[in-house]
């Protein structure tokens, strides 16, 4: 009994450049996700080392009223 040769059909270099040419778009629209995600994260940390500032800044003042009384033996 004689098998039958497969024949694969080679793909046309129209369709290769298509294919690429999708990919691409594909990773430009990912690329293009992930600089905003980016950007929201950097917003975010900004935020975050404010925070931190504040808080330390109004630590020190009430540390500084507190050690103030304290000098002066009020409280």
């Amino acid at each position: 009994m004689k098998r039958k040769r497969l024949t694969h059909k080679t793909p046309s270099t129209k369709d290769s450049l298509g294919v690429i040419s999708y990919q691409l778009s594909e990773l430009h629209k990912d690329l293009a996700k992930n600089s905003k995600d980016i950007e929201d994260l950097k917003h975010q940390v900004s935020m975050g080392k404010g925070g931190i500032k504040a808080i330390f800044v109004i630590g020190s003042f009430i540390g500084l009223i507190i050690a103030t009384l304290k000098f002066l033996k009020v409280w």
